[in-house]
């Protein structure tokens, strides 16, 4: 008895300490959660309501992007990048797009 119990706690820890988003979004050889994304469009809208229809002015924006404050660190490493501010534009689709990826519509997003 002592021993099913011990495996039901253990299978239940484990469960609970899953994220609980699975939802990845991959952008080339980085993958961030879908809620970083979606920070990550909050912080590119901040500054300019426009610039979520416009992702070639996001592209052209990536400096200003990557030295926001609100950035959340996810997105450091991909800022260090000659194409971050392409990176950055598809980021901001799949943001402005999310609910494609909360029912696994989008193949940018795995792990429904």
């Amino acid at each position: 008895m002592k021993m099913k119990t011990t495996i039901c706690v253990s299978l239940l820890l484990v469960a609970l300490s899953r994220p609980s988003s699975a939802v990845t979004v991959k952008e080339g050889e980085f993958q961030f959660s879908l809620e970083a994304v979606k920070a990550l469009g909050a912080v590119m809208a901040a500054d300019d309501p426009a610039a979520e229809q416009n992702l070639l002015l996001v592209e052209a924006k990536a400096a200003a992007v990557c030295s926001h404050p609100a950035l959340p660190e996810d997105f450091r490493p991909l800022c260090l990048r000659r194409d971050a501010g392409a990176s950055l534009a598809r980021l901001a689709f799949v943001a402005i797009h999310a609910s494609a990826c909360e029912i696994c519509e989008s193949v940018a997003c795995p792990g429904c």
